[in-house]
């Protein structure tokens, strides 16, 4: 029976999105043959009378379901592709919009390939889709598809893509906005496309003009980014540089700062002049940010003359204080640090960028401690490059050499108080920030601070400027000193969590000396019964009116307790505390978490605890009658929801969930653990594992006990691990990390353990939690020891599974235990074939995650995610690589002789002592160089950078480069305040040429102790100073500090770093104009070859390791390379 099938309903196509409204229905007989089908439908499309428009509709419909249900064969059609075209063209010309958009679909399905495309672009169709682009706005459906059809020209053949319709596009995208036309951003969004696959024609056509100001039209940072991402490429790669006129057209987003009296739009009324500067501020700060994000972008508004960089720093100085706020922003943005807020109160802003300021996500219902830990506790990793220290180095020293901190300082000094606050805090930062990831060689920007100095105290100048320098040198050393500190925990639990993790003589120590510091402590019993009557403990019922300060002292009284004072009045003391803290009582219990006394009540509370345990016997009657009541309001709580917890009580609001705190005191001390497990605590949460509507209740039981002691702790920890709730699972495997980063003991022998159990949970999100925190554990190498020894099973987790498992092979034993099961010669194969470009994909997938817009997918989704908010200062450590791993051992060198390929490989290689060797066997260092500052491809120049950094990891790489004059940062991460005088350096060098220090390759032993030691070096280069006179005519003396090291005393790390940079280094930051060798030496770059190699030529180097001298005290730093200038300067570039 004959199948037929009539046109949709008008409802149906409206919900599809097209305005074919009236649409006549038209049978289609599939039965017939198709050159049957195709005559009738072409006929009457093109019967000029007789057929209805909305027939011709039907028939256009029917046209695209016949098509799609036969082979795409033009002896299918019984006509050829030209007649075909040439009756869908009339369709272009009816006068119902219905059939226009009908036909611009039809010819959208039938081009296939380039040959159907050729044909309708000779028969001039191009120019009826630029008159439907071009028709009235009220015609979107039409419009519509003209500009699906269009796109699907790019997607066939770019290249040949006309003129005609791309006039039309930019047309609508230069003026959309004004005539309020809907289809402007659609129309940008394709002009960009097309940008990236033919910009001659866009170029030609005047589009990148359209494009960019389109960037200062737009206020959303993903679209803004996208448009000057557009541009930024073609900058990229010297086949399209040349269609981008980088004086004129790049620096066109620079304009709302460097002119004052920018309009975007001449039509602009009066009154809307300051809301659109705001906007167009907003726009350029955007762009400048996403610019400064890329390579390409760096170097050309780096490069030397009259550069964009230049352009803005000089407007510092020019007293316009719109212009200096937008820019204090754009910096702000650039450097990735948080914005104070706008203040005259230098405290009170210098707390609101407080890394330590809380969080919302700190709260208990939502990540916790676990959430706050990631923020304040430093990574575990400490020669692991972190490649965004590489480029927030490169941008700080071009900052820097453009003369940013003198117009900081001039900021300073001139701007009124909000802005001269939000100027010195950045002051401040750049400061901190360079004394960090540059190498010493580069501290000349210091000195602006005699600058400051001498304006403070000068009286030639006016008395403002001089009382504004002045108390910005304070500001400067209020911020030194708050930085000296460094980030302390703002929740009790974590800062719990960490003074327990700490040896107990020195957590006596330090906790007696930070609480007997207010008050004079003498050791007399009358001195003790006085405070005892002041605190107003014994006589007065008002608790909160207490001198809560007092009972602390006396809680803190040396050799006082209830053991060794058995005066009446002391048990009266411990009694009235002990009844305010009882959660029966409703005291302590009932009061707001932001009580302005919570946090001093509950520090109280916790030595309440420990006093009494001080006191043996006569205390267990008192601390047991305590921990039975918590007890009893814990039970209580089964089985109800968080917020109605006994008496009322939120667990969510009140002080009632710090009595875990209590508990956890208890558990750090063996009595303790012991009293705990008498009164049922244990049993209670093991108990509460199984109930629902507890997660707050294990939450908080997991970031207060004590695991440092094989215990019950332990136990209750690996229950909720296992069979608690999803979201509880989730929460204590993140808690692990926590422990990790806190150094609690002996972590490598039950924490690791109890991570690769969460490998195989159900959840996935849990899963690869434990995976990311294993990664992250075996920085450190007992951890990674002890992952070994458990032989987990990693095949199940993909990728990220596998990059786990290859760092067995930086041990002897790991390397041992996969060697012999074949593994390694397999994955040598697989790397090869597509692990390789694998690596380099995943490596760009973070750096645009971290420097973009751009968001990963989520769950095997594949669709791109864009978001408007950026990430604050992430970090992008390198990850792992096969060859990187090899060769921390000899064996596993020899098995990468001849398979290295591609650039980020082989900084994996040169990471370690016995890898470095083999590049130096093949010369491929002088390549390397090469690239970085001559190559064509931007890109290609930052990840040479990148690839430096990783190789100077080892103190041998660093001396390798150092002989090219390259530079390294050589201080750990772990170090605070980094000092590298000169006298050091000199003698360092006479030490190095007395040290016998080399291993060969062939040697018998197979230890990687060289190597591990290697790890702790740094990874940045600089130009050296040195050898940059010739460049460099400065007739200020630079400025060193000549300070000793600085021990330091921060339980938490600044990041290291790994940059690359230097002042003649950017100055010469040019698009290359010469050759990129010498013709004397293909090889190696001119004016770099050391004295060594003049004498030797192309002989190639015995393969040795030159071991680190054990004297040298460098824990890795990331990857940072400046390079050195020669005798004849060069132009160096480079880009991310």
């Amino acid at each position: 029976m004959a199948a037929s099938f009539r046109g949709r309903p008008i409802r149906s196509l409206r919900m599809r999105g097209r305005n074919d409204s009236g649409e006549e229905n038209v049978p289609l007989d599939l039965t017939r043959e198709p050159s049957e089908n195709f005559r009738e439908i072409l006929q009457n499309v093109a019967k000029p009378h007789g057929v209805s428009n909305m027939r011709k509709l039907g028939h256009l419909n029917n046209f695209i379901k016949l098509l799609c249900s036969v082979s795409h064969r033009e002896e299918n059609f019984g006509f050829t592709y030209e007649e075909i075209i040439i009756c869908l063209r009339l369709a272009l010309l009816n006068e119902a919009k219905e059939v226009r958009a009908a036909g611009l679909r039809s010819l959208r399905y039938l081009i296939r390939d380039t040959v159907v495309l050729q044909k309708v672009l000779r028969l001039q169709v191009d120019y009826l889709v630029a008159r439907c682009i071009d028709i009235q706005q009220s015609n979107e459906g039409e419009r519509t598809q003209a500009l699906r059809l269009v796109r699907k020209i790019i997607t066939v053949n770019a290249m040949l893509f006309p003129t005609s319709i791309a006039n039309s596009l930019i047309a609508v995208g230069t003026d959309g906005l004004q005539e309020r036309d809907r289809m402007v951003r659609a129309a940008i969004a394709i002009v960009c496309e097309l940008a990236l696959k033919n910009p001659e024609v866009v170029a030609k056509r005047g589009g990148l003009s359209t494009i960019l100001k389109s960037v200062i039209d737009c206020q959303l940072s993903r679209i803004n980014e996208a448009l000057i991402t557009t541009v930024l490429h073609l900058l990229n790669h010297p086949r399209t540089r040349q269609y981008v006129r980088v004086d004129v057209e790049l620096e066109q987003i620079l304009a709302p700062f460097t002119d004052f009296h920018y309009r975007h739009n001449a039509d602009t009324a009066e009154g809307q002049l300051k809301e659109d500067r705001e906007s167009r501020f907003l726009s350029s700060r955007m762009a400048i940010v996403a610019a400064f994000r890329s390579w390409s972008g760096i170097i050309n508004l780096c490069k030397a003359g009259n550069s964009g960089i230049q352009s803005l720093i000089g407007l510092l100085c020019i007293p316009n204080m719109e212009v200096r706020k937008g820019l204090l922003e754009v910096l702000y943005e650039i450097f990735r640090l948080p914005v104070p807020i706008v203040t005259q109160d230098f405290t009170e802003a210098l707390l609101s960028v407080d890394p330590a300021r809380f969080q919302d996500s700190w709260r208990l219902s939502d990540g916790f401690v676990a959430a706050e830990a990631k923020v304040i506790l430093p990574h575990r990793a400490r020669s692991r490059p972190d490649l965004m220290d590489n480029y927030l180095a490169f941008v700080l020293s071009a900052f820097i050499t453009s003369g940013l901190l003198e117009g900081l300082v001039e900021v300073v000094t001139s701007s009124d108080d909000q802005l001269a606050v939000r100027a010195t805090i950045l002051l401040g930062e750049l400061l901190h920030m360079a004394n960090t990831i540059l190498p010493h060689s580069h501290s000349h920007h210091l000195h602006c601070l005699p600058t400051l100095i001498n304006m403070a105290a000068s009286f030639d100048i006016a008395q403002e400027k001089r009382l504004r320098a002045s108390a910005a040198v304070n500001n400067l050393k209020r911020f030194h000193e708050k930085k000296k500190r460094g980030s302390k925990p703002h929740s009790l639990y974590l800062d719990h969590i960490i003074r327990k993790s700490v040896s107990s003589h020195n957590r006596r120590e330090s906790h007696s000396r930070s609480h007997r510091d207010i008050y004079v402590i003498k050791d007399t019993e009358e001195a003790l019964m006085m405070n005892l009557r002041d605190s107003h403990i014994l006589n007065h019922k008002q608790n909160l009116e207490w001198n809560w300060l007092l009972i602390a002292t006396i809680l803190k009284w040396p050799n006082v307790n209830l053991r060794n004072n058995k005066d009446e009045q002391m048990h009266k003391f411990v009694r009235r505390l002990l009844y305010f803290y009882k959660p029966s009582s409703k005291l302590y219990a009932g009061l707001a978490l932001d009580h302005s006394k919570a946090r001093q009540l509950t520090v109280v509370g916790c030595q309440f605890v420990e006093f009494l345990m001080e006191s043996d016997e006569d205390g267990q009657g008192y601390l047991e009658d305590l921990v039975k009541d918590m007890v009893s309001w814990l039970s209580s709580s089964s089985g109800l929801k968080p917020e109605r917890c006994l008496q009322s009580n939120g667990l969510l609001t009140t002080l009632s969930q710090h009595y875990f705190l209590f508990l956890g005191t208890l558990s750090a001390h063996p009595q303790g653990v012991k009293l705990l497990e008498k009164c049922g605590l244990f049993q209670c949460l093991l108990n509460l594992c199984s109930v629902k509507n507890q997660d707050a209740v294990l939450k908080l039981a997991v970031s207060t006990l004590d695991y440092s002691r094989d215990g019950l702790a332990r136990v209750i920890l690996s229950k909720i691990l296992t069979a608690a709730t999803d979201t509880c699972r989730l929460y204590a495997t993140k808690h692990l990390r926590v422990l990790l980063r806190a150094s609690v003991e002996f972590f490598s022998s039950w924490g690791m353990e109890l991570l690769v159990t969460q490998l195989h949970d159900h959840s996935k999100a849990v899963s690869m939690e434990a995976l990311d925190i294993l990664d992250e554990a075996c920085e450190d190498k007992a951890n990674l020891h002890a992952l070994i020894q458990l032989k987990p099973a990693l095949s199940h987790l993909g990728d990220k599974g596998l990059l786990l498992l290859l760092r067995f092979l930086s041990i002897p034993k790991g390397f041992s235990y996969l060697n012999e099961r074949g593994y390694v010669s397999k994955q040598l194969d697989k790397w090869q074939k597509e692990y390789n470009l694998k690596y380099v994909d995943l490596i760009e997938e973070q750096l645009n995650e971290a420097l973009t817009t751009y968001r990963k997918p989520v769950d095997g989704d594949n669709y791109v995610r864009r978001s408007n908010q950026r990430l604050q200062r992430p970090n992008v450590y390198l990850p792992v690589h096969l060859y990187g791993q090899l060769v921390h051992d000899k064996t596993g060198c020899h098995l990468l002789e001849a398979q290295y390929h591609l650039l980020s490989i082989t900084g994996n290689i040169g990471s370690s002592n016995w890898g470095l060797n083999l590049l130096q066997e093949e010369n491929v260092i002088p390549d390397i160089l090469a690239l970085a500052q001559h190559c064509e491809v931007l890109s290609i120049r930052g990840t040479c950078v990148y690839v430096l950094g990783v190789i100077s990891k080892t103190r041998q790489g660093c001396e390798v480069l150092k002989q090219y004059g390259w530079d390294a940062v050589r201080h750990s991460r772990r170090t605070l305040w980094p000092v590298t005088p000169e006298e050091i350096d000199a003698q360092l060098t006479s030490e190095l040429s007395s040290v016998p220090s080399t291993l060969s390759l062939n040697s018998e032993s197979t230890s990687s102790r060289h190597n591990s030691e290697s790890e702790s070096q740094p990874n940045m280069y600089i130009l050296d100073d040195d050898k940059c006179d010739v460049l460099d005519q400065s007739d200020e003396p630079p400025f060193y500090l000549h300070s000793k090291p600085v021990k330091d005393r921060s339980p938490f790390t600044i990041l290291a770093s790994t940059r690359f940079v230097r002042t003649r280094f950017l100055n010469s930051l040019s698009l290359p104009s010469k050759k990129l060798r010498s013709t004397s030496d293909p090889k190696t770059p001119s004016g770099s070859r050391t004295p060594t190699e003049l004498k030797t030529g192309s002989m190639r180097r015995n393969r040795t390791v030159t071991e680190p001298s054990v004297y040298i005290h460098t824990a890795g730093c990331p990857e940072h390379s400046f390079r050195g200038g020669s005798t004849t300067p060069a132009p160096y570039s480079v880009e991310m």
